[in-house]
């Protein structure tokens, strides 16, 4: 598995109007990334027995139809699936939505299940390294298995340190670089990574304004835990 990828690059099999790229899976967490195009209408089935699917949208404007009840999508609005209840999603305009399947966790005290979140109504909160983020699901919101937040890191390069969890990462604005134990990779808007729990990683803000990272990580927890390594 590459360390570092842009979601154009990864496989885009189409159907109808809906294509996914299937960007990153790690069998043994069960974590998959995937990005999904959507024109016109599509059926999702869902994510199945005892497994979640968060969303984020990218772009576009459209509709989820879940349970009976529509749901607006827009940039910057995430959405959770659970189990095996499938949903429909039209499309106003091209919707491009970023995936992340997991595994749901029993014993996991959660909250009321939200269906979307809109990131804009998000507060945010401070973390290590001048850094903050803006929490999306979680178990405060219904999300047993993963933790979904935005993170933002100013131009600095953070010190190398793991974390205790799995985590992929889409970058959504800015460029810089991420260094996955030991090798560096140059990132931008739409290019996609996993880290593995414990693995040193570090990331450098080479631009001017904030480095954006949409992060979805197992077991679900806080993004500003993390070991210096």
């Amino acid at each position: 598995m590459s360390r570092v990828r842009h979601w154009r690059s990864a496989p885009g099999p189409s159907r109808g109007g809906l294509t996914v790229h299937a960007v990153h899976e790690d069998p043994a967490t069960g974590l998959r990334q995937s990005v999904y195009r959507l024109t016109g209408e599509a059926e999702l089935a869902g994510p199945g027995v005892d497994r979640l699917e968060t969303l984020y949208v990218l772009s576009g404007r459209g509709t989820l139809t879940a349970g009976g009840t529509d749901h607006p999508l827009n940039a910057q609005v995430a959405a959770l699936r659970l189990g095996e209840e499938p949903c429909a999603v039209s499309a106003a305009e091209e919707l491009v939505i970023v995936s992340v399947a997991a595994s749901e966790r029993a014993g996991v005290a959660c909250g009321p299940r939200r269906p979307t979140i809109d990131l804009a109504g998000q507060v945010a909160e401070d973390a290590v390294s001048e850094r903050e983020f803006r929490m999306l699901f979680g178990p405060e919101t219904g999300c047993s298995g993963v933790t979904q937040f935005v993170g933002y890191v100013p131009p600095i390069r953070t010190p190398r340190h793991f974390h205790p969890y799995s985590e992929m990462i889409f970058v959504l604005a800015g460029r810089g670089e991420v260094e996955i134990d030991g090798e560096v990779s140059a990132i931008g808007p739409g290019c996609c990574f996993y880290l593995p729990a414990g693995l040193p990683h570090q990331v450098a803000n080479l631009g001017d304004g904030f480095l954006e990272l949409l992060g979805v990580f197992t077991p679900a927890g806080s993004p500003a835990e993390n070991s210096p390594a």
